[in-house]
Parts: C-alpha cells; sequence; structure tokens
C-alpha cells in the first residue's frame, strides 16, 4: 500500500493507483526502498534522458558571476537554476531573470557557509517550457555544471520534472509556483518515505478554494463551472478530495462537462460554455494556459448572453502582458495572488519592502509586478538561509539545512514541514484575491478578498464580470 494525502490527513491507496497512467508513461509498479517515493518509471525515464543529456547538453547556459570551480581556482558554490526562458511560458523567465541579476550583484562578495566565504555562480539553464527538456535541463546542471543546489519555478511543467530529476540524482532542490498538491502527488509523494533533497514552497488547493468560495460568497454565486487541463496542475485542480470539487462542502454545485482535462491547443470550449449557460452557473474556475483561456473566453462571448457574475482562473492571468492581449475583456477576471507590493514582507537578504522590490522591477523592466517576482526572489532567500546553516558544502549537509530552514522571506515565514496537513517537504504559503481592473487602457491587479491571510490590505472592491464587449 502507498499512502498519499487527501484533504484532513493521509489515506491508503492501492500500491497501482499512482500518476504513472496520467503522465503517460505506463503502469510501471512503484519503486522499492531508496531515498523518495514516486514513480520508477517517471523517474527512470527522467535519469536515462539526464545521462543522455551529458553528451549533449541543453543549450543556454548564461554567463555566471563569481569565481571558477575548475580546479585552479577556488571551490565556488554554484547554484542551478531551470527557466522556461523560450515557448509558451517564457514570461516566467522576464522576472527570474531580473531575480538572477540582483543575486548576482548581492552575491558578488560570496556566501558564508560552514564559516569560510565562497564565490557564487549562478548557472541558468532554458527548459523551453517542456517537460521533457526541463529533465534534460536538470540533468545538464547536476551532471555536467555539477551544482551544489537547484532552483525552479515556472509551473509544474518545470519544477515536477527538475525536482523529480534532482531526487533520483540526490542534489538539494527547491521548487515553487505551483500548487503543492500539483508538485506532490504528481511525483508520486508517499509521506511514510519524504522526498529526501527535493523541498517546495508555495501555496496548496485548499488556499485557491478558500480564496475563491470567499470571493464567490460576496457575490451570491451557487453553481460553479470546472475547467481544468489535462496536466498535473489540472489534475490538482478537479481532485474531488482537495481541489474544485470540495466548494461543494461550502454549499455549491460544481457543474462539469468532461471527465478529464483538456489538451493544451484546444480548438473550442463551446461543449463546457453550452453546458455552463444550461445549468445557469454564477462562476467559471479553473486552471489554463493564457493561450487556452483565450479560447475559452471566444466561446463564452460567442454564447450570446451568457456572462457569468466571476471568471476565477489560475495560471492564465499571472502576467499583465496577457490581460492587455484580452483587451477590455481582460478587465474584471480573478486569480489568486501568492505575493504582492501590498504583502507586509521584507527581504531577509536586504530589508527592501515588497513595495520597493515591486518598484525596482517596473522601473528596470518597465513591467508591473508577478506573483512569481517575489516567490523567485523567495527562493534565492531559502537557498541563502539554507547555505549559511549548512556544515559544509556536501550535498548531504545542504539538503538537511534546507529542512531545518525557519525563515523570513518577501513572501512571508517558511518553514518546511510546519504546518498540519501538509507535507514535509513543504512549506504552504497562503493566498489573497485578486481582480484585474483594466484603467487608462491597461490593467491593474487589485487585492479584493484577504480572507486568507488578513495581515495583505484590501485594494479594491471585487465587482461582477462586466458583459463582453
Amino acid at each position: 500500500m502507498v499512502r498519499s494525502f487527501r484533504a484532513g490527513g493521509w489515506q491508503h491507496a492501492a500500491a497501482g493507483d499512482n500518476n504513472d497512467a496520467a503522465s503517460g508513461v505506463g503502469g510501471l509498479a512503484p519503486a522499492a526502498g531508496g531515498t523518495g517515493p514516486g514513480s520508477v518509471s517517471r523517474r527512470t525515464l527522467l535519469r536515462w534522458g539526464g545521462t543522455a543529456a551529458v553528451a549533449a547538453p541543453a543549450a543556454g547556459l548564461l554567463a555566471a558571476c563569481g569565481g571558477s570551480s575548475g580546479s585552479a581556482g577556488p571551490r565556488t558554490v554554484r547554484i542551478g537554476y531551470v527557466v522556461p526562458r523560450t515557448g509558451t511560458l517564457g514570461l516566467y523567465s522576464i522576472v527570474e531573470s531580473y531575480v538572477i541579476q540582483m543575486m548576482r550583484t548581492m552575491f558578488a562578495d560570496g556566501i558564508k557557509v560552514g564559516g569560510r566565504t565562497y564565490p557564487v555562480e549562478i548557472v541558468v539553464r532554458d527548459s523551453q517550457s517542456d517537460r521533457l527538456r526541463a529533465g534534460v535541463a536538470a540533468a545538464d546542471l547536476v551532471f555536467k555544471d555539477k551544482v551544489d543546489l537547484v532552483l525552479v519555478g515556472g509551473t509544474s511543467d518545470t519544477a515536477i520534472p527538475v525536482s523529480d530529476q534532482c531526487e533520483i540524482n540526490e542534489v538539494p532542490c527547491i521548487s515553487t509556483l505551483t500548487p503543492w498538491q500539483s508538485w506532490w502527488d504528481g511525483r508520486g509523494g508517499n509521506v511514510d518515505m519524504p522526498f529526501h533533497w527535493t523541498y517546495h514552497l508555495s501555496w496548496g488547493m485548499e488556499d485557491i478554494v478558500n480564496d475563491a468560495v470567499s470571493m464567490w460568497k460576496q457575490l451570491n454565486i451557487t453553481k460553479v463551472g470546472l475547467v481544468y487541463s489535462n496536466d498535473d496542475d489540472g489534475r490538482a485542480f478537479a481532485n474531488r478530495d482537495y481541489g474544485i470539487p470540495t466548494i461543494s462542502n461550502y454549499g455549491f454545485q460544481v457543474i462539469s462537462p468532461a471527465t478529464e482535462g483538456f489538451e493544451p491547443g484546444i480548438a473550442s470550449f463551446d461543449d463546457y460554455v453550452n453546458k455552463f449557460r444550461s445549468e445557469d452557473v454564477g462562476a467559471i474556475v479553473g486552471v489554463a494556459q493564457a493561450a487556452d483561456f483565450a479560447v475559452l473566453q471566444r466561446s463564452i462571448h460567442g454564447a450570446g448572453s451568457f456572462t457569468p457574475k466571476a471568471l476565477t482562473m489560475s495560471k492564465a492571468l499571472d502576467h499583465q502582458t496577457d490581460l492587455r492581449t484580452l483587451g477590455s475583456n481582460g478587465d474584471g477576471l480573478t486569480t489568486e495572488i501568492g505575493w504582492s507590493p501590498s504583502h507586509p514582507y521584507r527581504s531577509s537578504l536586504n530589508g527592501k519592502t515588497s513595495k520597493d522590490l515591486a518598484d525596482a522591477f517596473a522601473k528596470d523592466r518597465g513591467r508591473a509586478w508577478t506573483t512569481g517576482l517575489g516567490f523567485g526572489y523567495a527562493l534565492f532567500e531559502v537557498a541563502v538561509k539554507a547555505l549559511s546553516g549548512a556544515a559544509s558544502l556536501e550535498k548531504e549537509d545542504i539538503a538537511s539545512a534546507i529542512r531545518a530552514v525557519d525563515a523570513q522571506t518577501i513572501v512571508g515565514p517558511v518553514a518546511f514541514g510546519s504546518q498540519q496537513n501538509v507535507p514535509k517537504n513543504v512549506a504552504r504559503i497562503p493566498v489573497v484575491g485578486g481582480q484585474w481592473d483594466q484603467v487608462n487602457n491597461d490593467f491593474n491587479l487589485q487585492i479584493v478578498n484577504n480572507s486568507g491571510n488578513t495581515k495583505v490590505p484590501v485594494g479594491g472592491q471585487l465587482r461582477p464580470l462586466p458583459p463582453p464587449t
């Protein structure tokens, strides 16, 4: 039997009840023993891919600061970072490249580990917004670049394969920017054998559910339509034990015409929208990439008089740039916010506030803040906290130091395994509710619900979704 997480605690499931079939890998049995749980098929496949990648490394190694790790130079702390610099997730790289630039400046004088100061090198590899390429990029960092620690964000399509590579090859890794259930269940997480090398800081589905419920109650909504992608994030949203279907516990009715998630690049959501219209749903909720969400909106607008009171979507509404492509139809859309300039937290590296970070990013890149800005920054805060607490640069010492992290970061307190009903490898960060407002032909994301974190001030009043134009 394998034990997996469910809302309210841990439950048993049959040993064959894993995510292999959902991931398209096949039905091999889970691995016996080892430092971490999970599907042997996925991890073996990734390790084979990674071994092959040593001979043909992925492109995209950026110039790095600090000293050399060659035999003639000083020992260097090497931090690897997998970033979707190209492809459908490429917008995440704009934020992450800025954070990396900041860190290279901050680390110019090195980092102290075990009482000794070492120069720092940040090595970046491109996932190309592809799961297999993300795994290869991680393998390049491990085998070719020989990094001491790997960081990764950019949704589950990046975080999961990178974390899998690091776990099987025994390299410490910290990931973010996907619900922790996506990361945990998507990797075959097992509470009896927690991951040894890989750790995750992010919000959970319980946070998304509570935030959405609080907003929908303000609009007197009772029926909710569910749309979700066929990937680890989508399966987390559709999970009956902790995902969107649990809103039935709050008196809502969930409507969905599909028995499984849609495939990226779907041509139409007309079947979904026709069902939602016939059932008179008041809100549509789900997770999708920006391009698929645009298709969903076209189907909604083509349905004539049908206008839900709320359209609440994860992932697709992360970036101001994506809202601009929607034009006036971006006004009133809602999503969760894990970090914002209004969050009352400071950097543990330089004492600057959340607003300071957002303003500096806007000035340097000419773009609005995103939740990813805070979490990308927090990855390095946690990395520095762990490295400074490690006895040496031995990977086991670094992993032990990550487990012991208790840090105050720009996104809030981070301590792995410190919360109830959360795996030992996870630090859960709450979310607040946001709504995009169209102001002067541009879009601003306002906090309209702070039930998940009352320390974050509300900046606006939740509005019903306006009719399409």
